[in-house]
């Protein structure tokens, strides 16, 4: 009798932590609706050059050996955002050594806007200069339950949904309800955020749009120890387990 009641005590104990490990849908499901949390819709704006941020750049222009030397380089403007390109960083002060242009502040510019100041800039030398500017740091990078890595942000309006299935989406075991991004401000310091990937209202929000240097953290679900995610897998499970302790129970 003393062992039927081990026998169901135990089941039973099993039984409840088996349930509560499983991982339903509703936490699974991208775009749900919501009664009480709701996010902010903000309208885009685009990525300000922030401290220690880094550049590279291209001076234009009609006459080839100005080019040549501006550019500290030969050859054609195909090798800009290239591996042979040069990189300068923004410093403490915001500002940016360039040759020839010296110390020119941006920081909290748009590339567009930068690009409007170094063409300025470079006329004085150049009449018909035109510069091409690009951030080389221009990647996020992704770590947490489905894995890790760096990716490179190939348009100004990415996602997070294309972000993260860049980055292989996040696995049936990832916390989409405590999604944290390290995000830099314009001064450089990093500020950490949590959203719950799963609201509808996630769109269109502060989270919507990655930005150069955001590190995106995907933690793992609380209710995943036992990988109870279907039906299947609780079969699975609960099968092994039971069958030692039948053995168990056999023996004494």
């Amino acid at each position: 009798m003393a062992n039927k009641s081990v026998f169901y005590s135990l089941m039973v104990i099993m039984l409840a932590g088996l349930f509560s490990s499983c991982i339903t849908n509703k936490q699974k499901k991208y775009l749900q609706d919501e009664t009480r949390l709701t996010y902010k819709s903000v309208n885009f704006e685009e990525y300000r050059v922030r401290i220690n941020d880094e550049i590279t750049y291209y001076l234009l222009t009609t006459n080839q050996e100005s080019q040549a030397i501006y550019n500290n380089r030969a050859g054609s403007s195909s090798s800009f955002a290239g591996t042979n390109s040069s990189s300068y960083r923004i410093y403490e002060d915001g500002t940016v050594f360039l040759p020839f242009a010296g110390q020119v502040k941006i920081v909290g510019l748009t590339v567009r806007e930068t690009q409007n100041l170094l063409t300025e800039k470079y006329r004085k030398f150049v009449p018909d200069a035109e510069v091409r500017v690009a951030l080389v740091n221009n990647f996020f990078y992704v770590l947490g339950d489905n894995g890790k890595g760096q990716f490179y942000m190939y348009k100004d309006d990415l996602n997070i949904y294309q972000a993260l299935a860049m980055a292989g989406d996040v696995s049936s075991m990832g916390d989409k309800r405590n999604i944290k991004i390290i995000r830099k401000a314009v001064n450089g310091t990093d500020q950490v955020q949590t959203f719950d990937l799963r609201k509808a209202s996630v769109v269109e929000s502060e989270f919507y749009y990655v930005r150069p240097n955001d590190v995106i953290y995907i933690p793992t679900n609380s209710n995943s120890f036992f990988r109870v995610e279907s039906f299947s897998s609780f079969v699975s499970m609960f099968v092994a387990p039971m069958s030692l302790l039948f053995m168990a129970i056999s023996l004494f």
